[in-house]
């Protein structure tokens, strides 16, 4: 078997293919990295400017408690160090988070899209190279491995000796696999000793271990297309017909489903476009301000206590629950229905590969809702903060009204006294728990096809 995987290498190192994809796989991945450094740069600036001008606005408010609650706050996710791996699709998604302590969850997102989630990402990184250039070189380099030699009649002089044909196959899938895990490893040292120098980027011992786990991922997602094309390979008589069939697959996994699926996701589960929300929003308010007796409006500056400061208050914090209930029924209908189309994709190696690093990365899809699901949290302590605050004041009526300030406290709040919203880190091992499910799934995609390949061999006619 040894001899057989180091023939097979030899073959494939000493070819046109393995030079062409080298030279294309060094040119790209040094591509990354300096797309990656200038991008880095911007974002994190961008990234600086916002917390700056938000902790400074938080200082200036913090001379009234009330403002303090009432005021709409945003919280931009930071600059992930391993974004040079895989953006996740992050820079194309809503990336900030929106709150106060009564009534807003959300994000800064365009309102004319039904969901914003479901946006492809076309930044060049290392989960686009592996994605887009090393699935498409498995296939190349697997389709004629039987078919190719069939044609050249070598196959029937390898078969005439000793050698079980499942031990053959094996050894041809194992040499393109090391070969295609040897040009990643060239591509990403290259990569990274540009990333290493640019100050811009910082490198710490974890993402030296997410490098480590994503090239582990990268071993079975190429090993899922290697298969395919051998089953090609094994399939057809001709080379040609295999290189056909095994672009065609490429293609089918590649563009086919994930934009049918989202094609089909987006009409069997249909949701309304955030503009429209806005309108029934719009339209519900003024149903519930119609229900508030005359003076609902009327406020004293100078006198908290005045009883229609209390008629104001519960109108505005109907408003608030209206304009809550909608946006998060709304929320929930854009995260199902991208979890189901999800669905649809598992069936594309390319999917499991996007949704296995982007769970491996903590990044993405997951990190925003993750993000949702623990500000939810976080508004119910920041609101009670408040509470315990005003209930302090015996200048107060206690009137909670969540966008101004007539009827509650006044008082000065020390700014760091004020709770701040704050990502939560993912570790490796809880990030691993959630990776392990799409590497099962390549791994039987590997394994199911690759067993395929052996029976359909086992019966090649090789005349």
């Amino acid at each position: 078997m040894k001899n057989l995987i180091t023939h097979e290498l030899q073959q494939f190192l000493y070819g046109l293919r393995f030079f062409i994809a080298l030279s294309v796989t060094v040119l790209m991945f040094i591509a990354s990295s300096l797309t990656y450094i200038n991008e880095n740069k911007e974002i994190t600036k961008k990234y600086h400017e916002l917390t700056n001008y938000q902790e400074h606005h938080l200082r200036e408010v913090a001379s009234n408690a009330s403002k303090v609650a009432t005021n709409q706050w945003s919280y931009q996710l930071p600059p992930r160090n391993s974004g040079f791996i895989s953006d996740c699709g992050e820079l194309n998604m809503p990336n900030t988070l929106l709150y106060n302590a009564f009534y807003t969850i959300g994000f800064d997102s365009n309102s004319t899209k039904s969901n914003p989630f479901i946006l492809p990402s076309d930044r060049i990184n290392w989960g686009f190279i592996i994605l887009v250039l090393f699935s498409f070189l498995a296939v190349i380099f697997s389709f004629d491995v039987i078919s190719g030699e069939r044609e050249k009649r070598t196959l029937a002089l390898c078969l005439s000796n000793p050698i079980k044909r499942s031990h053959i196959l094996i050894s041809k899938f194992l040499a393109i696999n090391i070969m295609l895990v040897l040009l990643a490893f060239i591509g990403i040292l290259l990569a990274l000793s540009i990333l290493i120098i640019a100050p811009s980027v910082n490198i710490t011992g974890d993402t030296f271990l997410e490098i480590g786990l994503f090239l582990l991922f990268v071993i079975f997602f190429t090993g899922s297309m290697v298969a395919i094309g051998m089953l090609t390979s094994v399939i057809c008589r001709y080379s040609h017909v295999s290189l056909l069939l095994s672009i065609s697959f490429w293609l089918v996994f590649m563009i086919a489903i994930p934009n049918f699926s989202q094609t089909i996701g987006m009409n069997m589960y249909p949701i309304e476009k955030s503009s429209v929300m806005w309108t029934k929003i719009g339209e519900k308010r003024k149903e519930i301000e119609a229900s508030f007796p005359d003076g609902k409006w009327t406020s004293n500056g100078g006198n908290p206590f005045i009883p229609q400061h209390k008629i104001r208050a519960e109108m505005m914090m109907a408003f608030a629950k209206n304009q809550a209930d909608f946006l998060n029924e709304h929320r929930n209908e854009q995260f199902k229905q991208l979890e189901k189309i999800r669905l649809w994709t598992w069936i594309s190696p390319l999917s499991v590969f996007e949704y296995g690093t982007e769970a491996l990365l903590d990044g993405g899809y997951s990190r925003l809702k993750k993000n949702y699901d623990h500000l939810q949290s976080f508004k119910i302590q920041y609101q009670q903060w408040f509470k315990d605050l005003d209930a302090k004041d015996q200048d107060s009526p206690h009137w909670y009204n969540p966008y101004e300030d007539f009827s509650t406290t006044k008082k000065p709040v020390s700014y760091e006294e004020i709770p701040k919203y704050k990502e939560s880190n993912v570790s490796i091992g809880e990030r691993l728990t959630d990776t392990l499910k799409y590497l099962a799934i390549l791994s039987a995609y590997m394994g199911i096809i690759f067993l395929v390949t052996i029976f359909r061999f086992e019966r090649y006619d090789v005349r």
